[in-house]
């Protein structure tokens, strides 16, 4: 069985909350045996059609309904569980998925601006989640955040704060949608609203990095 959702997360829009889904990767992910994956890009997507319909077992597919840019090249090779590192900055880490990898990257850019050299790790698979990298991320940077369109409880935060306190305890500042339904509104809107815009990662990077 392999299950694709578009419409997911506040970027629906207008539709307000009866038509956001904030919970699904934490639902998902706690089924036995799936897969459960959320895609940042038309490329990315592209490969993660294609590899799904190869995998032996159910899958959830995660898409969202807004357009956003091509972030990766058409030769770039993915792995399932294998997040994908850009930068190597030491001074932070943003973990993202999905539709906010791109406003984590441009976060990174502003903030190379003040001097702050961070790196974004596109957590495409959320189970099974890359460890390695995420260990690596925390052994390597000073401080660790996540950023996800979906409850900041059971998704990609929570997954990753799993992982660090059963292999190597560091805190993380997980941003996301805390613990309400979303609201009616355009999806740039919102994303600024629930502060997961590219402004709004910086300023709260400023704000926590020391």
């Amino acid at each position: 069985m392999k299950i694709c959702s578009t419409h997911c997360g506040i970027t629906v829009g207008e539709d307000g909350a009866t038509h956001q889904m904030l919970e699904d990767l934490s639902l998902m992910r706690t089924l036995p045996n799936m897969t459960v994956m959320c895609t940042s890009d038309d490329t990315q997507t592209r490969w993660a059609i294609e590899e799904i319909s190869k995998i032996d077992g159910p899958v959830y597919l995660r898409l969202c309904r807004l357009a956003t840019p091509i972030i990766y090249d058409e030769k770039y090779k993915f792995q399932i569980g294998q997040g994908v590192q850009i930068g190597e900055g030491t001074d932070a880490t943003i973990f993202a998925t999905g539709v906010v990898v791109n406003e984590a990257i441009k976060a990174k850019a502003i903030l190379k601006e003040y001097g702050i050299d961070i790196r974004v790790i596109d957590i495409h698979t959320i189970k099974p989640i890359d460890k390695d990298i995420i260990i690596k991320a925390a052994m390597e940077t000073k401080i660790l955040y996540s950023i996800e369109d979906h409850n900041i409880i059971g998704g990609l935060g929570t997954a990753i704060s799993e992982v660090l306190t059963e292999l190597y305890p560091t805190r993380i500042i997980k941003m996301g949608i805390n613990d309400e339904f979303g609201q009616s509104g355009k999806a740039e809107e919102l994303l600024k609203y629930y502060k997961l815009d590219s402004e709004n990662i910086v300023k709260r990077i400023m704000e926590t990095k020391n």
